[in-house]
C-alpha cells in the first residue's frame, strides 16, 4: 500500500557560503535499545528550526569519517541550511535485513529533532555501497518517516513499502563490487511497483550543458503519488562516490537537488535565512527559534555557552574573565551614520542579580566605543526592559556592533527583544539614561559640549552644587575630562574626575 507523497518544483542549487554563518561538526552518540551507537553530526551554526535532515551511511568496512570526507556535504549544508548525520554501522556494516539499524535511524531522527528542531517531514536517507542497500531497506521498513532516498552504488529490492518512494540512484558502469546492470534491473522493480511510466526520459550527456560529461540521467515519471525515480549513470566509473565535476557530476549536489523537492506533508521548503549586511537595525532581536546573526565570544580564561530557549537567548557563564568583554554576545554589520541619534533597547533577566555592560563599538581593532561611556545596567531575576540613547559622533561605520559584555559574573543571563533604531534628536532633558540613573528633579537642563565645541548631549543638573553636578555627569555617562555646559542664559566649564 502506498501513501501520499508530495513533490515541489525543482530548483538548481548553487553552492556558496552564506555570509555570517559558521559551521561545525562533531561526534555524537545515542543509546539505542541498550546499545551505544555513534555518529558524526554536521550542522550550520545558528541553524533555524524546521530545516531538513540528511542521513548518509558509509559502505562496508568503512566508517562515518570516511563517508563524510568522501561526500563533502558541508558547503551544501551551509548554503541550503540543513543537518547531515553520518552514522557508524556496527562492525563497519549495516543490518540490511532486520530492525537493528532501522531503530538506529529512527533514534537519529528523534535526536536531531530534539537538538535542532529538524523538519520530520523532510528526512532524506542516502548511502554508499552497503549504505545504499541500507537506504533501500529503510524505504521498505520506515518509508512513512522518509521523504526520499538517494542510494549510491548499492541496490535493494521492493518489499512491501508503506508508500511510494522518490528514488535517485547513482552508479558507475565499471563498478566491480556492486554490479551496475544487476542493480539497474533491481531499480526497475521499484519503477514497476510504483506504477511509473514504462517509458523514460534520458539526458545524455548530463548535464546537457557539459558536452564532455561522462554522466547520463534516466528519469521515470508519472509514478504513484507523483514520485519520480531517477538513475544517474556515470560511464567508466568504478565503485566510488563520484565528486568529479570536471568530467561528470558532484553526487552530493545532485542528491540534494533531487531530494529537496519532496516532503511527507506537501509543505514547501522555506528559503534559508540570509542575514542582511550594512543594516541600520538589529536582525533577529527576538531570537525567533535561532540565534542567527548573533555571536558568542569568549576570551582569556572566561567560559560560557549560549542557546535559544523558549524564544529567548540564554547565556550560561561558567568562568569569569578579568574584563567584562571576555564574555560577549555581539551582532555586527550595523550601519551607524555620523550625526544620527539612536536608541538601543532590550529585555534582560538573570539567575541572580548582576551587572551587564552594553557597548556600541567598532567591530575591528581597536574596537573603539561610540558611546561617551559604556552603559552598565543592574539586571535582576525578573525580566525588565532597558534602553539608552546615543548620538553617533564618529565617522559613519558600516560594520559596527552592539555588544553585551557579561564576563564579570558567572550564572545565567537571558536576553530578548533587542532593538536598535534611528530616533530624532532628543529634546532637552529627555535623553535616556539607565533607569537607576535617571534624575527625579526639575533642575536646569544644559547642553554638554567638549572643549573643542562638539555637542555631546544633554544633562539635567541641580545648579550651583558642583559635587552634585559632577556626580550627575558621571551617572549620565560622561567620562573624565572638562566639559562646557550651556543653556540659553548661562555657560560654564565643569571638570569631571573619574
Amino acid at each position: 500500500m502506498f501513501g501520499k507523497i508530495f513533490k515541489k518544483a525543482h530548483c538548481a542549487l548553487t553552492v556558496a557560503a552564506l555570509a555570517g554563518f559558521v559551521t561545525f561538526s562533531f561526534a555524537d552518540n545515542i543509546n539505542v535499545n541498550g546499545t551505544n551507537r555513534t555518529m558524526n553530526v554536521y550542522a550550520p551554526r545558528n541553524i533555524e528550526k524546521n530545516r531538513p535532515l540528511i542521513i548518509q551511511m558509509h559502505g562496508m568496512n568503512q566508517d562515518a569519517p570516511y563517508q563524510q570526507n568522501a561526500a563533502k556535504w558541508e558547503p551544501i549544508a551551509d548554503t541550503a541550511r540543513f543537518v547531515v548525520v553520518f552514522p557508524n554501522g556496527q562492525n563497519r556494516a549495516w543490518d540490511i535485513g532486520g530492525d537493528k539499524d532501522i531503530n538506529f535511524l529512527k533514534a537519529i531522527i528523534n535526536e536531531m529533532y530534539n537538538k535542532y528542531g529538524i523538519d520530520k517531514n523532510r528526512v532524506y536517507v542516502s548511502g554508499f555501497s552497503m549504505g545504499g542497500m541500507m537506504s533501500y531497506h529503510a524505504a521498505n521498513k520506515m518509508g512513512d518517516m522518509i521523504a526520499a532516498i538517494a542510494p549510491v552504488s548499492g541496490g535493494g529490492g521492493v518489499n512491501s513499502p508503506k508508500r511510494a518512494m522518490p528514488i535517485m540512484h547513482t552508479h558507475g558502469t565499471s563498478d566491480d563490487v556492486v554490479n551496475y546492470n544487476s542493480t539497474v534491473n533491481t531499480l526497475k522493480g521499484w519503477v514497476s511497483a510504483q506504477k511509473c511510466s514504462s517509458s523514460s526520459k534520458v539526458t545524455k550527456p548530463y548535464p546537457s550543458s557539459k558536452p564532455g560529461s561522462a554522466a547520463s540521467l534516466e528519469v521515470w515519471s508519472g509514478c504513484k503519488d507523483n514520485v519520480e525515480v531517477r538513475l544517474l549513470t556515470i560511464a567508466g566509473k568504478g565503485h566510488w562516490y563520484s565528486m568529479d565535476e570536471a568530467v561528470s557530476v558532484n553526487t552530493s549536489v545532485e542528491i540534494w537537488n533531487f531530494v529537496k523537492n519532496y516532503s511527507l506533508d506537501g509543505s514547501s521548503l522555506p528559503p534559508p535565512i540570509q542575514v542582511p549586511t550594512d543594516r541600520d537595525s538589529i536582525f533577529n532581536g527576538g531570537f525567533d527559534s535561532t540565534d542567527v546573526a548573533w555571536t558568542l565570544q569568549t576570551h582569556g580564561s572566561a567560559a560560557a555557552t549560549g542557546d535559544v530557549k523558549n524564544g529567548k537567548y540564554q547565556l550560561d557563564i561558567s568562568a569569569i574573565g578579568t574584563e567584562n568583554y571576555q564574555v560577549q554576545v555581539i551582532q555586527h554589520d550595523l550601519h551607524l551614520e555620523k550625526g544620527q541619534w539612536y536608541e538601543v533597547s532590550f529585555e534582560a533577566s538573570a539567575g541572580a542579580s548582576r551587572t551587564l555592560e552594553v557597548n556600541v563599538e567598532q567591530h575591528t581593532d581597536p574596537w573603539a566605543s561610540y558611546l561617551t561611556e559604556k552603559k552598565n545596567f543592574e539586571i535582576g531575576k525578573e525580566s525588565k526592559k532597558y534602553s539608552f540613547q546615543f548620538q553617533m559622533t564618529a565617522a559613519t561605520d558600516k560594520d559596527s556592533r552592539l555588544s553585551f559584555n557579561a564576563g564579570a559574573s558567572t550564572g545565567t543571563l537571558t536576553l530578548d527583544n533587542v532593538t536598535l533604531k534611528k530616533i530624532a534628536e532628543p529634546a532637552p532633558g529627555t535623553i535616556s539614561l539607565a533607569p537607576s540613573l535617571r534624575l527625579k528633579t526639575t533642575a536646569g537642563v544644559y547642553n554638554v559640549y567638549s572643549l573643542t565645541g562638539k555637542r555631546l548631549g544633554f544633562v539635567e543638573i541641580i545648579e550651583n552644587d558642583v559635587p552634585n553636578m559632577q556626580k550627575t555627569m558621571k551617572n549620565a555617562g560622561f567620562g573624565k575630562g572638562v566639559y562646557i555646559l550651556r543653556n540659553k542664559t548661562r555657560s560654564f566649564m565643569l571638570p569631571v574626575d573619574r
